[in-house]
């Protein structure tokens, strides 16, 4: 799966400033922990361009020292909580992801870990991205999806990547991989026998290594998703963008309904400040 997002073009950055709290929010998706009662919200647009922007997130971000949480918050009228489920084909005489499958809503914060950083990802540069993803059903256990993303003149080694027409029309390759370890998911086998119209594709799992260092959880509520994401200002691994808290740090934001069955886009570029 690919995510391709465009960028709003804003004439100025926009800022979330992460408060130094003495206790951290639970990750419950809930928001509502004392921690996040001082914190500030930013309103982020989502769409292109910023006057057709009719979709909107609220943003927070606290921080202790030691891990930092940011508080998403946009409307979503219906609950997708499944992701590319399988349905049974007579022709095909076994379980298929069909026209008709269910993918789970979704949001995703991509953080600059080299390169320039252009929330575009069709923009004609060389990066690379440090991304948390949530999904409502593949990150059913508590984490987020860690992924590293990956745009490159030439085909990026040791893993799989899409070529792309760049805005120049140069070519562009898109590289997504999970970071090391095990993910927080896995893929079930389909049934061989035909048993229920529809099956699920994914289960969680614990996650370990690099893939466990971003905690999330999510709810839907209100006609409205809530998700938490959670991560150590530095982890020490390669794959990671380290949070230096006297440096801004670029980063963008998506949310997606049903995820790869409706058109989604991301915002213009956000500087975390951590005071």
């Amino acid at each position: 799966m690919l995510l391709l997002l465009t960028a709003l073009a804003l004439a100025d950055d926009l800022e979330l400033t992460a408060a130094k709290v003495a206790k951290l929010p639970a990750i419950d998706g809930k928001a509502g922990d004392d921690a996040w009662k001082g914190a500030a919200e930013l309103t982020v647009p989502i769409g292109v361009p910023e006057e057709k922007a009719e979709r909107k997130a609220m943003m927070k971000a606290v921080h202790d020292g030691d891990s930092i949480v940011v508080l998403v918050r946009w409307a979503d009228d219906s609950k997708n909580a499944v992701h590319q489920t399988l349905s049974w084909s007579l022709s095909d005489e076994k379980y298929l992801v069909q026209d008709d499958a269910e993918y789970e809503d979704s949001c995703s914060l991509g953080f600059a870990l080299e390169g320039t950083f252009n929330p575009d990802m069709l923009a004609p540069v060389e990066a690379k991205w440090d991304v948390w993803h949530w999904g409502a059903d593949r990150s059913s256990g508590g984490y987020a999806l860690d992924l590293l993303h990956v745009y490159s003149k030439t085909a990026p080694p040791g893993m799989k990547s899409k070529q792309k027409t760049a805005r120049d029309e140069s070519r562009i390759f898109i590289g997504r991989a999970l970071d090391a370890g095990t993910p927080p998911f896995k893929t079930l086998e389909a049934p061989k026998a035909k048993g229920p119209d529809k099956v699920p594709q994914f289960a969680a799992q614990k996650p370990a290594g690099s893939a466990a260092d971003v905690e999330a959880r999510g709810e839907h509520a209100d006609n409205m998703w809530t998700v938490e994401f959670k991560r150590k200002l530095k982890t020490g691994q390669k794959d990671d963008t380290q949070i230096d808290p006297a440096k801004p740090l670029a980063f963008c934001l998506a949310t997606f309904n049903n995820q790869e069955k409706a058109d989604h886009d991301v915002s213009h570029t956000i500087l975390l400040k951590l005071r």
